[in-house]
């Protein structure tokens, strides 16, 4: 038996560990569109694009709240 045949293939997680609570959002039509052509260009799903841009759109607001902060 060689190695290859005694590995478990990973697996991939649809989200990190922990992220077990849904979020249901309202989109337009051209909004849903949007996040279709951004998943598509990422190769994610909807729901992990969806996410990313939730955090990265987190992570904007916090520097930017902290940059209002210090004027």
């Amino acid at each position: 038996m060689d190695t290859a045949e005694t590995m478990q293939a990973a697996i991939a997680a649809r989200a990190p560990r922990g992220c077990n609570l849904p979020l249901m959002a309202q989109v337009s039509v051209t909004e849903r569109a949007k996040l279709e052509g951004i998943a598509q260009l990422e190769m994610r799903s909807l729901s992990a694009t969806t996410r990313m841009l939730i955090l990265l759109g987190i992570e904007h607001y916090e520097a930017e709240t902290e940059r209002a902060g210090r004027d």
